[in-house]
């Protein structure tokens, strides 16, 4: 199956995105959030609204990740109908947190662009860590 142009332009977005994330460039990040953005985040209050809110935790997990850090999503889908766009997959990330090694991570991420004046906005984010429902802990690994 071939790609739509569609669809190869949220590829090309999230590859500009990996690229900026490991940057820790995060001006270059944010021109890819509408200003409405409403995104489900790892930690509380779970729930951030506009793209100051989303903005701010992402300067906070940049200035956590000393020396490298790098995220992709290896099994990326994407689904574009008109100009509303659904991607999903498993986010990896590697951070190198205050006075530890590198460390891996496996969350779970879906995501919702919308095409405004010619450029795509994402405007939704969920993203979340599975857990053990019988010890209520996090598992991160692959």
């Amino acid at each position: 199956m071939t790609q739509t142009g569609a669809e190869q332009e949220i590829r090309r977005q999230f590859a500009e995105w990996f690229r900026d994330s490991a940057a820790k460039d995060l001006d270059a990040v944010m021109t890819k959030i509408a200003p409405d953005v409403v995104s489900y985040e790892h930690a509380a209050p779970l729930v951030y609204r506009g793209a100051d809110a989303v903005r701010e935790v992402c300067r906070q997990g940049f200035e956590l990740a000393e020396g490298d850090f790098r995220w992709d999503i290896p099994d990326l889908e994407v689904v574009v109908r008109d100009d509303i766009a659904v991607t999903w997959g498993l986010n990896r990330m590697r951070v190198q947190e205050p006075g530890s090694e590198p460390v891996e991570t496996w969350s779970r991420g879906t995501r919702v662009f919308r095409k405004v004046d010619g450029r795509w906005q994402m405007i939704h984010q969920h993203v979340s860590f599975p857990f053990d429902p019988s010890t209520g802990q996090i598992t991160t690994g692959g």
